[in-house]
């Protein structure tokens, strides 16, 4: 029988936060806390409602005080973090942190109690950064002490093994709740003849959503669509002051932050799902929108075209209006939707469900126990 395992999982952010990396962490941790292991996780309280301290679904879960979800902010988080993730880690086995940001008290705990040490980088931040002369040096003194250093996309996995060469490095996709997310009843109203689109996107530069709303002008006349936007973010007073002023406001509706427990209703509604990113890892997005049976539409950016190809989906070059329009248009008049959405489901339960994703790190962490023990 495989012992218990004790995981510290040091992440930035984490639920009730709505987001990519947040929803992977929970998931990770809820299916270990599953299989009999006891899971700790240290993240910051983005939300003023969220306690101190809590357990979620079996998890525990321990609060420090954010900064906001901006350079100086991580920097400060981060710092900030290093006490309770060293004070955590004297309970661990095993310190998994997700996020560079965090992978400093992890790099910390790792060396002061000789704990192994796992981080997983999620961000395309990390891309941007990972040029710099300076953060260069500050990312590989962070990560250097990593016995293991996963990555979500190829390309961020081959900037890492270039950042820091010998290291081991493994680029594994975020995990889906294949159970959540799946085929529903839609649950948004849909006008007949109407060709429906969901964009599930924090309104964020990175995100590409401008150019989806300039987008709506270009198929003017050519079909008839409504887009619902769903994420929240400091650029929709912006996209919806676009949209006004390019006549399309009536073709889009801005939701803001949408629940997880209420994304797959959603999704079911989309007769596409667009990831118009201009930088992406990999979309848990996208992949929940798979699991769901939808057709997705997305930028030919980082991590995106390892997990769409023509089989589930359709690409499109990023930051650009007009080839998101013609994406759309084509979309509309596709046949053999619904034979891609399932294949879709099936791709994403048989290589990226949480089961699988879990499995992957389940015995990564035993590897690592094992070589700390011959060491």
């Amino acid at each position: 029988m495989n012992k218990r395992l004790r995981i510290l999982m040091p992440s930035i952010y984490f639920p009730p936060r709505v987001g990519g990396i947040e929803s992977h962490v929970f998931y990770l941790a809820r299916e270990l806390v599953g299989r009999g292991h006891a899971v700790e996780v240290v993240t910051t309280r983005t939300e003023p409602a969220s306690p101190w301290h809590e357990i979620m679904d079996g998890v525990e879960v321990r609060r420090i005080p954010s900064f906001g979800k901006h350079f100086m902010g991580w920097i400060l988080s981060s710092m900030l973090s290093v006490p309770q993730i060293v004070r955590s880690a004297a309970r661990a086995d095993i310190i998994h942190c997700h996020t560079f940001a965090f992978a400093l008290g992890g790099s910390a705990a790792s060396a002061l109690l000789g704990k192994p040490l796992a981080v997983t980088v999620h961000s395309s931040h990390f891309l941007r950064l990972a040029k710099q002369k300076q953060m260069r040096v500050a990312l590989k003194s962070v990560l250097k002490r990593a016995r293991a250093l996963l990555s979500t996309s190829k390309e961020i996995d081959m900037v890492v093994a270039g950042l820091l060469p010998g290291a081991f490095t493994m680029p594994i996709v975020n995990g889906i709740d294949t159970d959540t997310f799946r085929p529903v009843e839609p649950t948004l109203p849909k006008r007949e003849g109407q060709f429906l689109i969901v964009c599930p996107r924090r309104l964020v530069e990175k995100n590409g959503t401008e150019f989806l709303v300039r987008s709506l002008a270009v198929l003017r006349g050519r079909i008839d669509v409504k887009v619902y936007m769903a994420g929240e973010g400091p650029l929709r007073e912006h996209l919806e002051n676009l949209a006004r002023d390019l006549g399309v406001h009536d073709r889009i509706v801005f939701m803001g932050s949408v629940t997880n427990d209420a994304m797959p209703g959603v999704y079911a509604s989309a007769d596409l799902v667009v990831i118009p990113s201009l930088v992406e890892a990999t979309s848990i997005a996208a992949l929940e929108a798979m699991s769901c049976e939808r057709v997705v539409a997305a930028s030919r950016v980082g991590g995106l075209p390892e997990i769409i190809d023509e089989k589930v989906g359709l690409l499109f070059p990023p930051a650009s209006p007009e080839a998101i329009a013609d994406t759309v248009e084509k979309a509309s008049r596709m046949e053999g939707a619904e034979a891609m959405g399932r294949e879709a489901r099936r791709r994403v339960d048989e290589n990226w469900s949480i089961r699988k994703i879990t499995d992957i790190h389940e015995d990564l962490y035993r590897k690592l126990l094992e070589e700390g023990r011959h060491a």
